[in-house]
């Protein structure tokens, strides 16, 4: 009976590069998620964006203004018999840390623009949850092919096991970088960018 440990760390984000050049089979995955917060100045919303863009180096650069970095620990364990080898158990841990954009005075903000900025910090919330959920779907997803495998030895169910994750990766990065893709020209138009914008 052999006992096989992965772990892994990856991160996704919401961006906002176009403003950088201006100013068990039925087992769930065990997750564990925690929220940061980052300073945000700023009395009008070129300042604000501004004041982001300032601290975007803190989030991995490329003009983020949120990031959910997750790290993935797997642990299996194999039974093997003479003629094969199973999964016996197998278990996902999935630790989230997600960062986000605070304003240290908001209540200051005249009404419109506090309501936009409110707007804006409530969808880089949504989105950071809709990289997490992605993540989840992901390791669901490969939970239940791991637990289906089988191989005549576990050397080659180790191989396998590999294989799929290698394979889940490449998926969930792709649909990552999709909704990222929909989310930044999305982005562009929210009231908060576009007052910026115009300000400039």
């Amino acid at each position: 009976m052999t006992t096989r440990l992965y772990t892994g760390f990856v991160a996704a984000c919401i961006g906002l590069a176009f403003l950088i050049t201006g100013p068990a089979a039925d087992a769930r995955p065990k997750v564990k998620t925690k929220t940061q917060h980052y300073r945000v100045d700023g009395s009008d919303a070129a300042a604000i964006v501004s004041s982001m863009m300032k601290r975007h180096r803190l989030l991995g650069g490329h003009g983020r203004v949120g990031r959910t970095k997750m790290k993935r620990r797997i642990e299996w364990e194999f039974s093997e018999t003479k003629k094969s080898c199973r999964v016996k158990s197998h278990t996902i841990r999935l630790d989230f840390t997600t960062q986000l954009p605070r304003h240290r005075s908001e209540k200051r903000l005249r009404r419109s623009l506090r309501r936009d900025w409110r707007a804006f910090a409530k969808h880089v919330k949504w989105h950071e949850g809709q990289h997490r959920k992605i993540w989840l779907s992901c390791a669901r997803k490969a939970e239940k092919q791991v637990n289906r495998a089988r191989a005549r030895t576990c050397g080659q169910l180790l191989k396998k096991l590999e294989r799929i994750y290698k394979r889940s990766n490449a998926a969930c990065d792709k649909r990552h970088a999709r909704f990222d893709a929909k989310e930044t020209r999305r982005l562009g138009r929210h009231p908060l960018i576009r007052r910026a914008n115009l300000r400039k």
